[in-house]
């Protein structure tokens, strides 16, 4: 929808309102959300959160209300661990469950759909908001819950575009040595699936593909149909290719996406970083092994505004919060499909050929070289960083990005990958899993950099995997640090990314469909403006 009309459909009507967001315990899922938050507070309006605890001190800086997922979903946690990592792991033992954490995880999201529902839909009697605003690939449950309402809802997916989907649970499903079509037949074979499946159904109308697999053709989310639409924190002509099969499918559903481009956030603001699930840790683990780790984002950040104004490059490097944090199967101690390098060799090795790369032996000579270790307590191991090395637990990424890197060697999740391209930031992107290396194959197709894929090696040869994999990121490295087609290629991305309408273009939409319970009118409106 064009701004004039966006514009019109908004006078006259600037009453305050009610905003409920609902997002899961997953940093790179709910950092797009917070300025959309902090610009509908900043208007009047009321903003409520619900989310994991670890989540409470970044939604708090937005200025909105936050809600524990632990007080809300009170049927789910109910005689299980207060994390929810950990009722999880419960609800596996109780369903007999043995295998992968995320693969289990998948096997009982119509089970934890159940669980989530009453206490979803009791927030919404209780605040009547005008709008929700929910992650479409975790939380499920503000979707069904705000139909089942009549209220309308917005989808903030952080994953490239309609097709995005099907190629990360391709990529996912593929460590278990098994098809999406296999995987889908094992989901209509566990029963407590599909008479959870069945209840939700009768119970409260959510409308499942009736013969318990995934949602079909694969890559469809069945609750976008009713979404009044769904933003998308890229722009189309980055989106992941989408199967004709699905793309008549969305069209069937009315599924309105919306790219709004990257939602980056004002400076100094604050952002959900690398975490651990277990709350209950000592907030002290996160405290690496660099003489450097006392110090604050703040004084980080001036470090690097002063070595820009000098002349000096800056080379920023970070591994995500997924594969630093203590997720089952992906994360620091995980190897995804039980083979291959965990996170943290992964980590080590990617960390290695950075100070291979540009290591120096005093502080001023070389690039200034950032680092984000995340929360593991020695996350280095016998990693020793060079004197003109900032490692840190956590920085803010994207205020440094805004002051200026030449090169970010990233994981390649949508954020850190969007963020650094409408900065106009070459990239060598060394992906863990899911979305990532479809972004990395998306770096050196564009041409904005190169990728060092993630090792497999057999059992026995890890070590040797470590040091070809460090030597491989210290080549990837040096050769986009020297050549400066790479500059130029991130540069036009990021002229493109920056039209997309970013913050502004969001909050428009969020406000605009709050306003209109006929959201097929919505969804037309924004499709003959756009």
């Amino acid at each position: 929808m064009s701004g004039l009309k966006l514009q019109a459909a908004m006078a006259g009507n600037n009453q305050e309102q009610c905003f409920v967001f609902v997002f899961p315990m997953a940093s790179g899922h709910l950092n797009p959300s917070l300025p959309i938050a902090r610009s509908l507070v900043k208007l009047g309006h009321a903003v409520h959160y619900v989310c994991a605890e670890q989540m409470r001190e970044a939604i708090h800086d937005t200025g909105a209300t936050f809600h524990c997922e632990r007080q809300v979903f009170t049927e789910m946690f109910e005689g299980r661990p207060d994390d929810l990592m950990e009722v999880y792991a419960s609800l596996f033992k109780e369903y007999g469950l043995q295998d992968e954490f995320m693969r289990n995880a998948l096997k009982i999201r119509n089970i934890a759909l159940e669980l989530k529902m009453p206490g979803m839909i009791r927030v919404l009697q209780e605040l009547k908001p005008s709008a929700v605003v929910y992650c479409p690939l975790s939380c499920h449950e503000a979707a069904w819950a705000a139909k089942f309402e009549d209220i309308p809802h917005i989808g903030l997916n952080t994953i490239a575009g309609p097709g995005a989907m099907k190629l990360a649970l391709e990529n996912f499903i593929k460590q278990f040595s098994m098809t999406i079509q296999e995987f889908d037949e094992e989901l209509r074979s566990f029963q407590p699936h599909l008479d959870a499946q069945k209840r939700l159904q009768e119970k409260y109308c959510v409308n499942l593909e009736s013969d318990g697999g995934m949602d079909k053709p694969y890559g469809r989310l069945g609750h976008l149909a009713h979404a009044a639409l769904t933003l998308v924190t890229t722009t189309e002509d980055f989106y992941d290719p989408i199967p004709p099969e699905l793309q008549k499918a969305l069209e069937a559903d009315n599924a309105n996406f919306v790219a709004v481009g990257p939602l980056l956030d004002e400076l100094g603001a604050k952002r959900a970083a690398g975490h651990k699930s277990n709350h209950h840790a000592p907030k002290d683990n996160a405290v690496g092994a660099s003489k450097m780790d006392s110090l604050g984002s703040d004084a980080i950040l001036e470090m690097v505004t002063v070595a820009k104004k000098e002349g000096r490059k800056v080379v920023l490097a970070s591994m995500g919060t997924v594969i630093t944090g203590d997720m089952g199967g992906v994360g620091w101690e995980g190897r995804p499909g039980g083979r291959g390098l965990t996170g943290r060799e992964l980590c080590q090795g990617a960390w290695g050929g950075v100070f291979d790369a540009f290591g120096a032996s005093t502080p001023s000579e070389g690039p200034l070289v950032v680092l984000a270790l995340g929360p593991q307590a020695n996350a280095l191991g016998e990693l020793i960083p060079p004197a003109n090395a900032v490692c840190a637990p956590v920085l803010p990424q994207v205020d440094l990005l805004k002051v200026g890197v030449d090169l970010f060697l990233t994981h390649g999740g949508q954020n850190s990958f969007t963020e650094a391209l409408a900065n106009s930031t070459p990239v060598v992107v060394v992906p863990g899993f899911g979305d990532q290396p479809v972004n990395a194959q998306k770096a050196v197709d564009i041409r904005v950099g190169l990728k060092v894929d993630r090792p497999d090696p057999d059992a026995g040869q890890e070590s040797q995997a470590v040091v070809a994999y460090r030597s491989a990121v210290k080549a990837a490295l040096l050769d986009v640090f020297a050549n400066s087609d790479f500059k130029g290629a991130a540069s036009r991305c990021g002229r493109n990314l920056q039209k997309a309408g970013g913050v502004s273009r969001a909050v428009q939409l969020v406000l605009s469909a709050s306003r209109s319970k006929e959201t097929s009118n919505f969804a037309a409106a924004t499709r003959a403006g756009a």
